[in-house]
């Protein structure tokens, strides 16, 4: 059928989890004013993603991930819907072969692009937390440095999510510049539902019957918090940081469901970044005004914000590090003991059956120590 579709492509970092949050607990709602959300979840959405982007791992992923842009073309080809929506973050960094396949996979419909785009000063800090949440390692100065090293390379994989102009200039070599929609996250302290609002503007739908009863499952950490899933990651083995093991418990467990609940200081950019920040801001924005990209929301609300950079170093003190620590173990030992106590009440199961967690709290001691 003919018809439009949105394909929402992020960037990572831009108030993604927020919106699909929301688009997939309103899967119903949307269908009532012609929406039709394809895939219809979220599983099936990463599942797409994987398979245009090529990064389909045949041990761990099911098989008919690789079947997924099929499928897709099928349900579109399927659905009387006069729109179609597509959401997901990582597809931003495709390459041209890769967007041409999706593209191929639209048949007849009118494509629109949406790239939500956030300042760095608040883009760069939580990118930084979601790269430690998928096994990484580095510390938040080290990470700066090295954006800063490789700006100019254009693909670098730091820069993936980040280069605005890279990213917008691969997709309208595919998409006409006026069906590219550039959705602009508010300022901090703005209403919560104005980035809702804008992305609705954009694919047509008015964002009231929405289910915006949106638990967040990607609160972000505080820098202490990140500061002690760096530490536990750098103790861990490679093969413990593959993203089949490590999601459940490095990311979901430990970061989601304990260090995200701490308190401490949010990560700022330090003073001495700030001029290299805001250069960099308004180059995008310089670059999006120049293109003549439709743009819902400001092209203001890209430069960062004073509250976005530390005039001292924000870095967290070691005792602030291991307190946050000795809270998180606690946390791990107290689950644990839960978990023996109902496999001891669970008929047929011997004492004593261990499990990753002891493991998990050697290495979180081994660092409180040091």
């Amino acid at each position: 059928m003919s018809g439009r579709i949105f394909i929402h492509v992020g960037l990572q970092k831009t108030g993604t989890s927020y919106l699909q949050g929301i688009i997939f607990q309103s899967v119903a709602q949307l269908a009532e004013q012609g929406v039709a959300v394809v895939p219809a979840t979220k599983r099936r959405m990463f599942w797409l993603m994987l398979d245009v982007r090529g990064r389909i791992r045949p041990a761990f992923d099911p098989p008919e991930v690789a079947e997924s842009v099929d499928h897709f073309a099928a349900a579109l080809a399927g659905t009387d819907a006069p729109t179609a929506l597509v959401s997901e973050e990582s597809l931003a960094p495709a390459t041209d072969e890769q967007i041409a396949r999706l593209l191929g996979a639209c048949g007849e419909r009118e494509v629109h692009v949406v790239v939500t785009l956030r300042d760095l000063a608040r883009q760069i800090p939580s990118a930084w937390q979601e790269s430690l949440k998928a096994g990484a390692s580095y510390r938040f100065d080290d990470y700066l440095d090295k954006l800063r090293r490789h700006e100019d390379k254009p693909g670098h994989h730091l820069w993936r999510q980040k280069d605005v102009p890279r990213l917008l200039s691969t997709w309208s070599r595919h998409v006409p510049i006026e069906r590219i929609h550039v959705v602009t996250v508010p300022p901090e302290g703005s209403d919560p539902t104005l980035l809702l609002e804008r992305f609705c503007e954009v694919i047509g739908v008015e964002p009231a019957p929405l289910d915006r009863d949106v638990v967040r499952k990607n609160e972000g950490l505080k820098h202490v918090g990140a500061e002690v899933l760096r530490r536990v990651n750098e103790e861990l083995a490679p093969t413990h940081r593959k993203r089949d093991v490590y999601g459940d418990v490095g990311k979901r467990y430990l970061s989601t469901q304990i260090l995200a609940r701490q308190d401490g200081d949010r990560i700022r950019i330090p003073e001495r970044r700030r001029e290299w920040t805001q250069r960099v801001s308004q180059s995008h924005i310089d670059y999006v005004r120049a293109q003549g990209f439709r743009v819902v929301g400001d092209l203001a609300d890209l430069q960062p914000g004073e509250e976005s950079f530390a005039a001292a170093s924000t870095e967290p003190s070691e005792a602030e590090v291991s307190a946050v620590a000795t809270k998180a173990l606690a946390v791990v030992v107290g689950d644990e003991m839960d978990r023996r106590r109902a496999l001891r009440s669970a008929p047929g199961t011997a004492p004593g059956t261990s499990t990753t967690a002891p493991r998990l709290r050697d290495r979180i001691v081994s660092r409180i120590r040091r």
